[in-house]
C-alpha cells in the first residue's frame, strides 16, 4: 500500500557518527574545490530551494528527525511548523528531501505534476526483500510497473473482481462473528483480545483471495503466515545507512542490517515458494501446507497462468515476479485491514456517544440483529464516516510511500532538483487546524453530508496517496472493513475493561514504530450479546 514510516534508530547513529565525520571530513577536503565553483555557478545563484531547518555536517536533519520522538511523521510535522507548514527541504544525510504538509503542496505533487514524481527511490531493504523491488508499490517508475499494476488491477483489484469476492468476504465476517459470539454470554462478556481475532480474519480473508488458502485452516499455515508478515513488516521500516549515505552502504554488512535482511529473505523466500508448489500442485493431500477453503480462481493462480504472457510487449513474469506480487498485495492488503478496523474499534470504545450512535443505525437496519450483509451497507451512512475519521486521524501509513523527483521541477514556487526525495506527510495533512475543525478528536460527524473521500480526488484526506502511483487496493480494503466492523458492532456491547475495583481501563492509544501505523499495545475489550 501507499505508506511507509521509517524510524531513525539513536543507537546506530550514535555508532556511526565518528566513522562518518572522519570519512566525510576527507571526503569534503577533496570536493571543496569543486563545492566552491557550483556556488559560484549560475544555476545555483538562481535557484529558490524550499525552507530549511539548520542542519549539521554529515548527518544533516537527522538528529532533529530523531530527538524530536520515536514517530517521525509527529517529528516532521513539528519542524514544518517551523521552517514550512507547506514544504519544506531537509538533508537526510546526503539525501535531500522534500517534506510535504499541507493539501495545496499535496495536490502540486500528487496531480498537477504526477509525471514528475512517478518514481521511487532504490531502497535497500525493499529491494533485498521485493526481488529488486518488482512489486507494484516500490517498483520504479516504467514499463513494469505499468503491467504488474495492469494486472493486479484487472486479475484482482478492478470492480468486478472485487464484487466476484463477496462469498467470500460475507462467509469470513460470520466466522469473525462466531469467534468473538463463542466467548460472549447473554449475561455480560469476557475480554476479548479484539488485535488477534481481527487479524485472524484479515489474514483469512486476503489469504483465499490472494493466495487461495484460509491461514486458519491447517497445522502449521497460520504460523507460515504470520511469520511472512512479521518478516516483512519488521525489516521494511529498518534504518539502512546506505539510504541516507550512499557512500556508505559498505556499513550495513557491518552492523548487521544485511545479515538480517539476508535471513529474513531467505525465510520470506522459503515461504512464497511452499505456497507457488502448493498451488501448482494438483494433488493437495498429504501436502505440509493446508489448503482448506481453497480458492481455485485466487490471484496466485491467476499469475502463474500469467507467467510467460504478462503484457504482449512489456515486461514477463518470472517466478521471482510472482513471489514479489504476492508479498506485497497479501502483506499490504492484511496490514491495511487490521489497522483500520483496529483504530476504529478503539476509537468507538473511548467514544461511547459515536459507539451508541453507530449501533442504533445498525440495529435499526435489521428487525432480527441477523448478519449485515454488504446488500444493506449503502445504507450506512454514520457507518462511513465512522470509517473516514479513523482513517483520518490513523492513516495505515503516515508517511506515504517517498517518491522521487525525475526532473527538475517547481513546487509552490520553490525549486526542486531532480533526484531530490519527496516524503508526503498524510498524517500531518489529516490533522492540519487550518483544515478540520478540532483536528486531533474523534468526531465522525463532520462527514455527514461531505463529499470529501479517500479517493485521491481530496488532497486533505491523502491515506492511500493519490495519483498514478496511489494504492490500487482501496475498493478491496474498504468493503472488507465496512462488513467486518458492521457485524462486530450490532452483534455486540463492547466496553473497555474494567481494572481491579471496578474503574474503567483507560485505552493506551499510541501508535507503534514501522512500517504501518499499528496501535503499540494490542486491543483488547469485553463483548456481549445485547439482552
Amino acid at each position: 500500500m501507499e505508506a511507509i514510516t521509517a524510524p531513525f534508530p539513536v543507537h546506530l547513529l550514535a555508532v556511526t557518527s565518528l566513522l562518518l565525520a572522519v570519512l566525510y571530513t576527507v571526503r569534503q577536503l577533496l570536493l571543496v574545490v569543486v563545492s566552491r565553483g557550483k556556488q559560484n555557478s549560475p544555476a545555483t545563484i538562481h535557484r529558490r530551494l524550499p525552507p530549511s531547518p539548520w542542519r549539521l555536517p554529515i548527518i544533516g536533519n537527522l538528529h532533529q528527525v530523531i530527538t524530536a520522538g520515536r514517530l517521525p511523521h509527529r517529528a516532521l510535522r513539528k519542524l514544518a511548523a517551523v521552517h514550512g507548514p507547506d514544504v519544506m527541504l531537509l538533508r537526510l544525510g546526503s539525501v535531500p528531501t522534500l517534506v510535504v504538509s499541507s493539501r495545496e503542496a499535496a495536490r502540486e505533487v500528487l496531480q498537477e505534476q504526477d509525471h514528475a514524481f512517478a518514481t521511487r527511490p532504490s531502497l535497500a531493504i525493499p529491494t533485498r526483500l521485493l526481488y529488486g523491488c518488482t512489486d507494484i508499490a516500490f517498483a520504479p517508475h516504467g514499463a513494469y510497473w505499468r503491467a504488474a499494476r495492469k494486472t493486479a488491477v484487472r486479475h484482482l483489484l478492478g470492480p468486478a473482481r472485487v464484487r466476484s469476492y463477496r462469498a467470500v468476504r460475507e462467509q469470513e465476517a460470520a466466522e469473525l462473528v462466531r469467534r468473538v459470539e463463542e466467548d460472549a454470554t447473554s449475561r455480560g462478556g469476557v475480554v476479548v483480545e479484539l488485535t488477534d481475532v481481527l487479524s485472524a480474519f484479515a489474514k483469512d480473508v486476503a489469504g483465499r483471495i490472494i493466495l487461495g488458502v484460509r491461514a486458519s485452516g491447517g497445522s502449521g499455515w497460520q504460523a507460515k503466515v504470520d511469520s511472512l508478515l512479521h518478516e516483512a513488516n519488521a525489516l521494511l521500516g529498518v534504518f539502512h545507512v546506505g539510504d541516507y549515505f550512499p557512500w556508505l552502504a559498505w556499513v550495513a554488512a557491518l552492523d548487521g542490517t544485511d545479515a538480517k535482511a539476508r535471513r529474513a529473505f531467505k525465510e520470506i523466500d522459503r515461504i512464497l515458494e511452499e505456497i507457488i508448489v502448493a498451488a501448482e500442485s494438483d494433488d493437495d493431500d498429504g501436502d505440509e501446507v493446508a489448503w482448506a477453503g481453497r480458492q481455485d480462481d485466487a490471484f496466485v493462480h491467476v499469475l502463474l497462468a500469467l507467467q510467460d504472457d504478462l503484457t504482449k510487449t512489456d515486461a514477463r513474469l518470472n517466478r521471482d515476479n510472482v513471489k514479489a506480487l504476492l508479498e506485497d498485495l497479501f502483506g499490504a492488503g492484511t496490514d491495511a485491514i487490521i489497522i483500520v478496523l483496529e483504530w476504529a474499534m478503539a476509537e468507538l470504545l473511548c467514544n461511547n456517544k459515536a459507539m451508541r450512535k453507530l449501533q442504533h443505525e445498525l440495529r435499526c437496519s435489521t428487525k432480527t440483529n441477523n448478519l449485515i450483509t454488504e446488500q444493506d451497507l449503502p445504507s450506512m451512512v454514520y457507518l462511513r464516516a465512522v470509517i473516514k475519521e479513523t482513517i483520518r486521524l490513523h492513516p495505515s501509513g503516515p508517511l506515504l510511500i517517498p517518491r522521487e523527483c525525475m526532473q527538475h521541477t517547481n513546487v509552490h514556487s520553490y525549486d526542486v532538483p531532480r533526484g531530490t526525495r519527496v516524503v508526503i506527510n498524510a498524517w500531518a495533512i489529516g490533522r492540519d487546524p487550518t483544515v478540520w475543525d478540532c483536528a486531533d478528536e474523534f468526531w465522525p460527524e463532520r462527514f455527514i453530508d461531505n463529499k470529501v473521500d479517500f479517493r485521491g480526488q481530496h488532497f486533505e484526506l491523502i491515506p492511500f496517496g493519490a495519483g498514478r502511483r496511489m494504492c490500487p487496493g482501496i475498493g478491496f480494503t474498504m468493503p472488507l472493513v465496512e462488513l467486518a466492523l458492521a457485524n462486530l458492532v450490532l452483534r455486540f456491547n463492547w466496553e473497555v475493561p474494567t481494572l481491579v475495583g471496578g474503574a474503567p481501563k483507560v485505552l493506551n492509544m499510541e501508535e507503534a514504530s514501522g512500517f504501518a501505523a499499528r496501535k503499540k499495545v494490542p486491543l483488547r475489550a469485553v463483548a456481549a450479546l445485547p439482552l
